[in-house]
């Protein structure tokens, strides 16, 4: 018997362990899909074909494209050789070409972190190598050696810009949320409309245009939504879009 619960995509990474490939996402996503999306998160391997894409996209109620310590090559969006790594070229693949399928065919997808990187580059847009050399920006990236709940926590507040429609989403036009960045938005992909900023100006929301749901945030939004109501929102949100899909095509 076929569920009513949307069935949402979890884009995730290839990282070497044991000297072999493996394909992982973070349990929080998940879980966070799973806690306050309402929504059953399924794994998606990054092997597929370019020309799979069309068919595999009809399958899934909603994407999760999540957070990664690699980066986006700067090959994929004219960035300087010397951009940071590490890089995951097949994740790359995956990635860049599906937001494009995804886009044009209205499907709900959130984009967190790299994934709100990724939804730049793959419409155009292109990236700040390295924040904190730009003069005036704030620390984008808490300690590294951190213990995890202080890794975390919240770093600084995003304001959403005036008359965001976004704002019946968070439930808030300012607010406080954690960052783990090094890089950000510089060039703005087409059809993004930037719906949030740090302090200094950094973009940190941005949401497609003409589109149900297409929400991309820089912070960490699956970590502990019930430590923030704006993150539990989006989620919230982003499953009743995706619940709203499935209840059309079946």
């Amino acid at each position: 018997m076929m569920t009513d619960l949307p069935l949402i995509a979890l884009v995730g990474d290839v990282r070497e362990l044991s000297q072999m490939p493996y394909h992982v996402t973070g349990d929080k996503y998940a879980r966070s899909i799973r806690d306050f999306a309402n929504g059953i998160p399924t794994l998606l391997l990054p092997v597929l074909h370019e020309g799979d894409i069309g068919a595999l996209i009809e399958y899934f109620d909603g994407f999760l494209f999540t957070g990664s310590p690699s980066n986006i090559h700067p090959d994929r969006w004219g960035g300087p050789q010397d951009t940071p790594g590490p890089f995951d070229a097949t994740r790359d693949d995956l990635a860049l070409t599906l937001i494009e399928a995804i886009v044009a065919k209205r499907i709900p997808a959130l984009f967190i972190c790299r994934g709100f990187q990724e939804l730049n580059v793959a419409l155009g847009g292109s990236l700040v190598p390295e924040l904190r050399k730009l003069p005036g920006r704030i620390e984008h990236h808490a300690p590294e050696e951190a213990p995890l709940e202080e890794l975390y926590e919240p770093l600084h507040e995003v304001e959403l810009v005036d008359g965001s429609s976004l704002e019946n989403v968070f439930g808030a036009k300012r607010f406080l949320v954690n960052s783990l960045h090094y890089q950000g938005l510089e060039r703005i992909g087409r059809s993004l409309k930037v719906e949030a900023a740090a302090p200094d100006g950094t973009p940190e929301a941005v949401r497609v245009l003409d589109h149900p749901f297409a929400i991309g945030v820089q912070w960490h939004a699956e970590y502990r939504p019930e430590l923030s109501p704006p993150n539990a929102r989006l989620l919230a949100t982003f499953g009743a879009a995706a619940t709203q899909r499935r209840a059309g095509r079946t």
